[in-house]
Formats: structure tokens, C-alpha cells, sequence
């Protein structure tokens, strides 16, 4: 007979979700903390000394070599004699019916400078017939306009124009703006600067490695400490980075010296096309020239693109310079797309850190410059330009002061290029960061090696 039994159903254990590690998940996402690690105050500090001893290099280089750039600027290409010459004589016309009789003789060959000494001196002595400060001051510019630029002066000004809007249209989301602002700040700029003053691009080049290569190393030492939860001090860091110095200052220069080696047997080759008879062996060489020529640019171009890993492979790992560019272009090479996508989450963590700094001190200088002059309504103000969110510097329109106006104005500027040279620290901490948890990111990736997987020199191995 039948019989009618039920069996109970088996209860399943039930799972809840508390939380989810979105960075885990998306390892992408750890590089967004490097706004928060990069604006720590020792870590712009550190990298405002860096950057003021590099603008300082560029600035004795300004005073003692002559100018290397067109008035337009270093990308509208090097100065070409004919303009110019065309140019000064434009202004010379302009100028010189505002002179006074006896100092037209005079202005007829005089140069930009002592044009401006003269134009100054006439508006001093000139009481029966003022010129007004507006006409004064677009003189001043006509002839500011057509002086040729310093070498640093155009590189710094070119930098921050391209940096600016590269920022800006990462802002916008605007990708075509992005990819003209990347090109010509990544591109334009350097292949500008050689092609105007190779001798100074050499040597700013140089200044840049020895002053960048030990504080590189210290920034990327603390990030890593960072994503790795150690939390590693400045006085750490520095420690571990002191003995490797030298590692972080040749590694890039022993890719530019292999690159150039690699380079010399095409170059060689193609002498042989001057030489009759040799020009044949020259053509039938021709294919090694093809081979050495390709090996050059594979090195140079594993140096460009992976620039900013070499110091986080000093930091994190503690190679050698052989070994930093070993790795950086196996990972190049291994994960050319992993590659892509963090540095252009990079960017845009870059460009939020920046517009963070840019508005920060945007404000500070307003309201700085509001309060003192409601305060003091000295006319030494008007020789000051302006911060405006992200924009490059204004320069304000040249005036006649008093002897301690200009030495007001010239504090006052100062102040504002401290304030510059900030923001550029805070962008620049915020890069290497970013290169160090890009590099911890792309190791995991190429070798699943973990990201607290540190090379420790006390324990004399990887902790």
C-alpha cells in the first residue's frame, strides 16, 4: 500500500555579499590613489626642489648663451635671420616718431634693448607731451614681440602651453585635442627644442637625469610602500635609493648610448655611397644597415615609451640600469595593450591631480592679491599678471614704476612662480606614482609576481 512520505529539502548554506574589492576586481582602479598618495606635503616638497633646481639650470643657461628661438615661440621653429631683421625694422618704425628729436639718430640701429632704454627714457623726460601708459605698454609689447626667445624660456613656455591643454582636454573628454596637445608635448616640443638648440636640449637633458634620478627613485620608493600597505617614510626610502644613484642616472643614458651604437653601422654604410666603386658594396650592405638601423629604434623607442618605468624597477625590484631596461621592454613588448590602458588612466588621474593643485592655487592667488590690494592700492599690482584656472600664466603689460615698485612687482612675481612651480609638483608627484602602481600592475600581469612583492635590502631578498 502505498504511502505518501516527504522527505524535508536538503538547506543549502546561504552566502552573503557584505562588500566587493572593486579594486581587485578592476586592478586598474588602484591608480586612482595616486591623487591621494602623490599631493602628500613631502612628496611636493621633494619634487618642488627637484623641479626649481632644474628651472634654475635652465635659468643660468638663459643668461649666459644668446637667444636659440624664433619671437613666436620654440614651436613655430628656429630663428631665421631674414624675419627677424624684417621685424626689428617694423618696430623701429613704430617707435622711433615716438622718440624725442635728438634720440631718432640714435634709434636707427639701435637693438630691442637699447630701443626699450630709449623709449623709457622718453617718456621720463617728455612732460609736454605724455604718452599715455596704454600706448606706452603696447609699444613695450611690439617690441617684446619681435625679440628672439632664450632657449629655456621657450622650452618652459612651450611645456606649460602643450601641458595645459593636454589637461584641458582630458577635462573635456575631448579626445582629438588630447591626442594634438599629447603629440605636441610628447613630440613637437622635444624635436623643436633640439632642432633650435641641440647643445642646450643636451645639457637641460642632462641636468634633468642627475636631478631627477635620485628623487625619482625616493618617490617611486614611497609609492610603492604605499600600494604595497608599508608605508615606507622619506628617510627609508632615501636609504634604499641611495646605494642605486648611479643606476637611475645611467640607465637612460646606457639606452642612448645603445641606441647610437646600434645606430653607427648604418651611418657607416651609407658613407660608402660617396666613395666610388665602395657605393656597390655600400647597396649590397645596404640590408644590415636595414637590421642595426631597426634595432636602434627598437631601443630608443623601449627608452621613450618606458621612460617612466625605470625608476619604478630601481625602486621596486632593485635592478641594475642593464636589468631596469630588460624588463621595461619585455613588459612593453609582453603587455603592449595593459600597457595603454594604464597610462591613459594615468593620464586622466594626472589631469584630475592637476586641476585639484591649478584651482587650489587659483583661489589662494585671488584672494591674496584681492586682499592686498584693498589694502595697500599700490600701482605696483599692475605689474603682475594673473593665474586663471587652467591657463597658462598671463604676463601683465609692461609699465613705468618707481624704483621700489619694480622691486615690489618682482617679489610679488616671484611669489607667483612658487605658486607655478607647485602645481607643476604636484603633477609630476602624482606622475611617478602612477608609473610605480603602473609598473606593480604590469609585473603582476607579465609575471604574477604580487604587488608586495618588494625587494627588501635588509633581508637581502624579495619580501
Amino acid at each position: 500500500m502505498p504511502t505518501n512520505s516527504s522527505v524535508p529539502p536538503m538547506q543549502q548554506p546561504q552566502s552573503r555579499v557584505d562588500s566587493i574589492d572593486w579594486p581587485s576586481i578592476l586592478p586598474f582602479l588602484k591608480i586612482f590613489g595616486a591623487v591621494s598618495t602623490g599631493l602628500r606635503p613631502t612628496r611636493i616638497a621633494l619634487t618642488f626642489v627637484l623641479l626649481l633646481t632644474a628651472v634654475a639650470a635652465g635659468r643660468v643657461w638663459d643668461g649666459v648663451a644668446p637667444p636659440s628661438s624664433s619671437p613666436e615661440g620654440l614651436l613655430a621653429g628656429p630663428i631665421r635671420e631674414k624675419q627677424l631683421s624684417d621685424a626689428q625694422e617694423a618696430v623701429r618704425s613704430v617707435v622711433i616718431p615716438v622718440l624725442l628729436q635728438e634720440q631718432r639718430a640714435n634709434a636707427q640701429t639701435a637693438s630691442l634693448d637699447e630701443l626699450e632704454v630709449l623709449l623709457a627714457d622718453a617718456i621720463r623726460v617728455n612732460t609736454t607731451n605724455p604718452i599715455e601708459p596704454s600706448r606706452y605698454s603696447s609699444l613695450m609689447r611690439m617690441i617684446d614681440a619681435a625679440r628672439p626667445r632664450p632657449s629655456f624660456e621657450s622650452l618652459n613656455e612651450a611645456v606649460r602651453t602643450s601641458f595645459y591643454a593636454l589637461i584641458a582636454s582630458v577635462a573635456r573628454a575631448d579626445l582629438p585635442m588630447a591626442i594634438g596637445a599629447g603629440k605636441a608635448l610628447f613630440v613637437g616640443v622635444p624635436v623643436a627644442s633640439w632642432a633650435s638648440a641641440p647643445c642646450f636640449t643636451v645639457f637641460f637633458i642632462v641636468v634633468c637625469i642627475l636631478t631627477f634620478g635620485w628623487g625619482s627613485g625616493v618617490l617611486c620608493r614611497m609609492s610603492a610602500g604605499d600600494m604595497s600597505m608599508r608605508g615606507w617614510s622619506f628617510n627609508q626610502a632615501s636609504d634604499f635609493i641611495r646605494p642605486r644613484i648611479s643606476t637611475l642616472i645611467f640607465a637612460p643614458m646606457f639606452a642612448v648610448i645603445l641606441g647610437f651604437v646600434l645606430w653607427i653601422p648604418a651611418w657607416l654604410i651609407g658613407l660608402l655611397g660617396n666613395i666610388p666603386f665602395l657605393d656597390i658594396v655600400g647597396g649590397a650592405l645596404f640590408g644590415i644597415a636595414l637590421i642595426s638601423a631597426a634595432l636602434s629604434a627598437i631601443v630608443i623607442v623601449v627608452l621613450l615609451i618606458g621612460l617612466p618605468l625605470i625608476a619604478p624597477a630601481v625602486a621596486c625590484d632593485g635592478c641594475d640600469a642593464v636589468e631596469s631596461i630588460q624588463r621595461t621592454g619585455a613588459y612593453i613588448f609582453a603587455r603592449p595593450l595593459h600597457l595603454l590602458w594604464y597610462g591613459f588612466i594615468s593620464l586622466v588621474v594626472i589631469a584630475l591631480g592637476t586641476l585639484v593643485a591649478d584651482f587650489a592655487a587659483t583661489i589662494m592667488w585671488s584672494f591674496a592679491i584681492g586682499a592686498y590690494e584693498s589694502a595697500s592700492g599700490v600701482s605696483a599690482l599692475s605689474a603682475v599678471g594673473n593665474l586663471r584656472f587652467l591657463e597658462p600664466y598671463q604676463s601683465a603689460p609692461p609699465a613705468l614704476f618707481s624704483f621700489t615698485q619694480s622691486i615690489t612687482a618682482s617679489l610679488i612675481d616671484m611669489w607667483r612662480m612658487i605658486l607655478c612651480l607647485l602645481i607643476g609638483s604636484c603633477a609630476l608627484s602624482i606622475g611617478f606614482s602612477c608609473a610605480t602602481r603602473t609598473y606593480l600592475l604590469v609585473r603582476l600581469r607579465s609575471d604574477g609576481q604580487d604587488v608586495c612583492d618588494l625587494w627588501e635590502d635588509q633581508a637581502g631578498s624579495k619580501a
